[in-house]
């Protein structure tokens, strides 16, 4: 009996263990409805990660204004093909880049990788008080780990980006899912002006503004080398409504068709304007 009742111990032990280590490892659940207990107000408190979203003081995205004339390095993209992958991780659809993709952003004597792209409806930046329809993020890092985030605001209108419309045909509807599509596309089809003139050389952009913030998701990592584009790439409204439908779909979502967070204060902080 003494045997049995130890054994008896020892498993509901482990069971309890086992049980710890599955909650711990579970990701946080946050999303992006303002009015939801998990939402961007409560993001901080959400775990202990997280405790950047409320104590940061260079969080982004902010309003762009008041923005002082400086000088500053072009944007040099050297972005070759790749293959799409489209995923939806729960809080974006993404497109993730494989290690050394080639794909190059060069800031003066700075040079980053592209990881991944990704898009918010509507635009989490605003210009003026405007809000867009779309936001695209590219987000690279350096050899340091470093990241620089290049911002491009997108509006429905004629002759629409074909790539992102390829972007969201193919995402799933399925959080954790992802689409091989056997395409080979070129990131550098997302930047404004950019035609297929352009060859797979250099691509150079002069016109954006420039400040230091935050990744605008959990865990609201500081700091962020932002570039937001000037000039806006015109996308389709089907691309656009799918991208809130896929929103509304995300686990703890409850229907919330938008994945963009409010702006945020600037505290003290200098927006500068190129080109």
């Amino acid at each position: 009996m003494k045997r049995r009742a130890l054994a008896a111990v020892v498993m509901a032990a482990t069971v309890a263990s086992l049980a710890t280590t599955a909650s711990a490892a579970a990701p946080t659940a946050w999303n992006h409805n303002p009015n939801s207990a998990t939402g961007p107000t409560h993001w901080g408190t959400l775990d202990p990660a997280f405790a950047t979203c409320e104590t940061g003081t260079n969080q982004s995205p902010v309003d762009i204004t008041g923005a002082v004339q400086g000088g500053g390095p072009s944007l040099q993209f050297k972005y070759p093909d790749n293959e799409l992958v489209v995923e939806n991780t729960g809080h974006v659809i993404e497109v993730p880049l494989p290690a050394d993709n080639g794909n190059a952003l060069k800031i003066g004597n700075s040079a980053y990788t592209l990881t991944q792209y990704h898009f918010h409806a509507p635009s989490e930046h605003t210009l003026n008080g405007h809000r867009y329809d779309l936001e695209l993020h590219l987000v690279h890092q350096n050899a340091a780990g470093q990241t620089a985030v290049v911002a491009v605001f997108m509006n429905i209108g004629q002759h629409p980006n074909e790539l992102v419309d390829d972007v969201f045909k193919n995402a799933p509807d399925v959080a954790g899912e992802e689409t091989d599509t056997g395409i080979e596309t070129n990131a550098k089809e997302l930047l404004p002006g950019f035609t297929a003139g352009n060859g797979n050389g250099t691509f150079v952009i002069t016109r954006y503004y420039t400040y230091s913030g935050s990744l605008t998701t959990p865990p609201c990592s500081e700091p962020v080398r932002w570039l937001v584009l000037k000039d806006p790439v015109n996308v389709s409204d089907f691309s656009v409504a799918e991208l809130h439908h896929l929103v509304s779909l995300f686990p703890d979502y409850g229907g919330y068709p938008n994945n963009n967070r409010r702006v945020q204060p600037l505290n003290g902080r200098e927006i500068i304007s190129r080109g």
